[in-house]
Formats: structure tokens, sequence, C-alpha cells
């Protein structure tokens, strides 16, 4: 496999972390403790409740995607350590996982974008600046000229020991 085609595949897998990590945390369950989320943006359950009836099928929805796109790149992770896989079987897999994080990125942008108008101001400028934090990490050095300094939020360099890189990663 060629350097980029290395380079693709993990951007997508470390870019796929902050979806990973949406379906994680954005789960309302009634009468559980708080998400992470909900913890993070310090939403009261009158507000949890909200967020929940504003975009009710993304738990079940994200879970699907998020599985879809963990079987994709198990079967990427097996052709790779497979030393006979032809270049086409491993460039059609490597097409797979592009699918399949493509459909849940899209499903987390929606997601993000339904909660938004439901939150204050305060809680907005958090989750858009988490998500922000999740895109300067997928997309590698190259959204810090190369270096590994401090982002706005100061979460740091890295991917925070966990997927999307927030809180409780």
């Amino acid at each position: 496999m060629t350097k980029a085609g290395v380079i693709t595949v993990l951007v997508l897998a470390v870019g796929g972390g902050l979806g990973s990590f949406f379906v994680t945390v954005a789960q309302v369950r009634h009468g559980a403790p708080a998400t992470p989320l909900e913890h993070y943006l310090g939403l009261s359950a009158e507000r949890a409740q909200l967020v929940q009836k504003a975009d009710p099928a993304f738990s079940v929805e994200a879970e699907r995607l998020s599985a879809t796109l963990d079987t994709a790149r198990d079967g990427l992770a097996r052709l790779l350590e497979t030393p006979s896989a032809t270049d086409r079987e491993i460039l059609d897999q490597v097409e797979q996982v592009i699918t399949a994080h493509d459909a849940l990125e899209r499903r987390v942008a929606r997601h993000v974008l339904a909660i938004r108008p439901h939150l204050t101001p305060d809680q907005q400028k958090r989750l858009m600046g988490l998500c922000a934090h999740g895109v300067r990490q997928g997309g590698g050095s190259r959204w810090r000229g190369g270096r590994g300094e401090r982002d706005a939020g100061g979460l740091g360099p890295g991917r925070g020991g966990g997927h999307g890189g927030g809180p409780g990663s």
C-alpha cells in the first residue's frame, strides 16, 4: 500500500473516534446517571430531555453505523495482516471503511446540528469546541502546521487517551 493509502487509513481511524465518542455519550437514559457529554455540557435533566427529543433516533442509528464501521475496520486490519492479500482487496476494503466512516460522520453532524438549538449559548460553545477539537485531532498534524501545540480548548495534543479526545476519554 502506498504512503498516501496508509495515511488515509490512519486519518480515517482517528477521525472516526469523534463519531464513536458521540455514539457512546449521546444516549440519554431516563433515571440513569448523566452521560459524560451531559456532564461536560452541564445539562439539566430538563435540557437533557429536550436534547433527546430533538433527535430520538440518533442512539440507535449511530450504534448501527458505528458497528458497520468497526466491522469494516476489522476487515481491513485482517487484510493488512494477510501477506497474500492483493492490492485490490486492500483498496476495496479501504473504500468500505471510507464509506462507513462517511455515513457515521454525517449522522453525527446532523445530530450535533439538531441538538445545538436546545442548548444555552455557553453549552453550544462547549459542544462546538469539542467537535472542532475532534476535527483537528482527526486531521492530524496538518491542522496544527505539524506542531503538537495545545489548541484553543486547552485539551492539548493527542487524543486524550480515548475516542474523541474529550472529557472522560
